[in-house]
């Protein structure tokens, strides 16, 4: 007698559902029209085919793009030689910024109290400032995140640059002060 039961209460369901199907199909079918006789379908074989050569395809021009990048000349270019002034020029605690060692690069010169001279990259390394030189400080400052570098060593002294300023190497002769290397950026 239980079976009857739950036909009864199924019927009803089954038909409430099929009623309800029928409804709504029409707006479903407005929505998404289909004709599914011109559709093709992609089967899961094609569309894991079709990842399966884009990541490939992705993984080799990766891969192809550092290939080329590690062949490239690796040996340093040549450091220009660039005559910066007459040491007469350049008073006790004296400044001056310059390009090297290229164009748009920019390095500071300063000639200390005892008369030698050192030169850095003026790009800071935490986050590509321009460092000057603060003459009553004695220290070459960083104005973005107040970095701190030695005058005379171009290391950190405090602030967020977790590593010194690259060092331009500079030849002094009796009357003439030459940039020869470094300072790379």
């Amino acid at each position: 007698m239980t079976a009857p039961e739950d036909s009864r209460t199924a019927a009803p369901e089954c038909r409430r559902e099929a009623a309800l199907k029928k409804k709504y199909a029409r707006h479903w079918e407005d929505d998404f029209s289909v004709d599914w006789d011109v559709t093709e379908y992609v089967s899961r074989r094609e569309f894991t085919r079709f990842l399966g050569l884009s990541s490939a395809g992705m993984a080799l021009g990766t891969t192809m793009i550092a290939a080329a990048a590690s062949l490239k000349n690796d040996e340093p270019e040549e450091a220009p030689r660039v005559r910066l002034g007459r040491v007469a020029d350049f008073p006790l605690g004296a400044s001056k910024a310059f390009e090297y060692p290229r164009k748009g690069l920019y390095a500071l010169l300063v000639r200390h109290e005892d008369g030698t001279f050192s030169a850095y990259s003026q790009k800071c390394p935490h986050l590509g400032c321009a460092v000057y030189y603060e003459h009553e400080k004695n220290v070459l400052e960083c104005p973005c995140h107040e970095g701190f570098f030695n005058v005379k060593t171009g290391d950190v002294i405090s602030g967020p640059p977790q590593r010194g300023l690259s060092v331009v190497q500079l030849e002094v002769t009796t009357d003439e002060v030459w940039a020869v290397g470094g300072g790379g950026h």
